[in-house]
């Protein structure tokens, strides 16, 4: 006879062995936490179909589980076959289900289940038996993305798995990142033949898209800037006049030669006098989602005042900085808010993602991105942040002055005005963005110290 006391107490030990409650044991077996606790206590057995993933969860073999609670019987021993075998079928159904219904024509996108595993378990040696579930593929414009779920029963792992189309600088950009920083998701496998990334998907923080809203989420990350700022620092200081690395990536091709960036800013100017004639013709809308147009034709002006400046003063950055290799460093390049996460606990930890545009360039390329199109244009506001990220920097670099710093911020302020112009080329009318940059040019650039 079986014992189903004995059953339920020997469900309840490998269940706390395991670490697992009995809410999170019934949802990984997809029931009540009620039928849990019927087992446990003696009530009732589980059904047959979910004994083979039970045992995979709780790391025992079904004879582990219940012939203890058996006193030998003829009937029962004839029967233990036919569990083994409906076992062995349970598993052969899980596989298909995991292959597809299609598996003879269609295969799993991406990393396979044991590559996957075998990934977590490098990282986390502890970890026993895992299910792999994927969710839909989403398909975007350089790679494909999905969502994985892997669940063990001691942790649980959210991860985001990109599959590239096309040659993806990102690749490189986590790789080189991940060797350096810790402000990066967890990295679990980089596959450059395959163009595969799978990482740890940063589902407990908060994005910085939320920056500017009035909530929950948008109170905590304005609240702890100062933390971003002292990571945006440290990636900088990292990499801070590091030849080898510069060498590795090679220069962007606007800073090789003088006449290479006269014609990036060339390429600026031609930018925005296109966008000039659309917003005088009246194609400019007046009114893009939350985003009004006000500008007048004396703002419009301040764009071509800064394509001069830029002229006079950024052609002898070429000599002086890129190629002497001073007081640069590798940036992410387009460190706008919706790229950084912060993790919703009180650790306040910072993680960037999306390295598609890494690169050589002059750390307030960075700074100016986040700030002044972003975060705080307006110089009376905006100088304790920036002047809080300098202090962080010079802990870990020397001979970079405040002066040429400043000076730094200003030539990134004026050539991020002209990011806003592509995007309103493109139909991207963030017109919130262009004014935040002609503020940041008028307080930081044409104000007098």
């Amino acid at each position: 006879m079986l014992d189903i006391k004995k059953v339920g107490v020997k469900i309840a030990s490998l269940r706390k062995k395991n670490g697992l409650s009995q809410e999170k044991l019934a949802e990984m077996l997809c029931i009540s936490p009620q039928a849990i606790s019927k087992w446990e206590n003696g009530h009732s057995l589980p059904e047959t179909s979910l004994l083979p993933v039970l045992c995979q969860i709780l790391s025992c073999t079904i004879d582990e589980l219940i012939m203890p609670a058996y006193s030998f019987n003829e009937k029962i021993e004839e029967e233990k076959p036919n569990i083994l075998q409906m076992q062995a079928e349970h598993v052969a159904k899980y596989v298909i289900q995991q292959l597809g219904s299609n598996t003879g024509s269609e295969q799993i996108l991406g990393l396979d289940d044991n590559t996957i595993i075998y990934s977590i378990k490098k990282t986390n040696p502890n970890v026993g038996n895992c299910i792999v579930t994927r969710g839909k593929a989403e398909k975007h414009s350089r790679y494909t993305s999905l969502y994985i779920t892997v669940v063990s029963p001691q942790k649980e792992f959210k991860l985001i798995e990109k599959i590239y189309s096309g040659d993806d600088k990102e690749l490189y950009g986590y790789s080189l990142f991940y060797h350096h920083i810790s402000t990066i998701p967890l990295l679990y496998y980089i596959d450059f033949q395959k163009k595969i990334i799978l990482m740890e998907d940063l589902n407990d923080y908060i994005q910085g898209f939320n920056f500017d809203e009035d909530n929950e989420y948008g109170n905590k990350f304005r609240e702890n800037y100062y933390s971003l700022l002292r990571e945006t620092a440290n990636l900088h200081s990292t990499f801070w006049e590091n030849s080898d690395t510069f060498e590795q990536l090679g220069l962007n091709w606007r800073h090789e030669t003088k006449e290479n960036l006269l014609a990036h800013i060339d390429g600026m100017e031609k930018d925005f006098l296109k966008y000039r004639k659309d917003e005088e013709s009246g194609k400019i809308p007046k009114v893009w989602d939350i985003h009004k147009n006000n500008i007048d034709a004396k703002k419009l002006n301040l764009f071509q005042d800064a394509i001069q400046l830029l002229k006079q003063q950024y052609i002898n950055y070429i000599d002086t900085r890129f190629h002497s290799k001073k007081n640069i460093t590798i940036i992410h390049g387009d460190l706008h808010p919706g790229n950084t996460f912060l993790s919703k606990s009180n650790d306040n930890t910072v993680k960037f993602i999306d390295f598609e545009a890494v690169r050589v360039g002059l750390c307030t390329e960075d700074l100016a991105m986040l700030l002044a199109l972003h975060i705080e244009p307006d110089k009376k506001y905006a100088k304790p942040l920036i002047d809080y990220y300098y202090n962080c920097l010079c802990e870990k670099i020397n001979g970079y002055s405040y002066e040429i710093f400043i000076n730094d911020y200003k030539i990134s302020i004026m050539e991020n005005m002209f990011f806003t112009i592509r995007l309103l080329n493109t139909g991207i009318y963030d017109f919130t963005m262009r004014d935040r940059a002609i503020k940041a040019f008028e307080t930081f650039v044409l104000e007098k110290e």
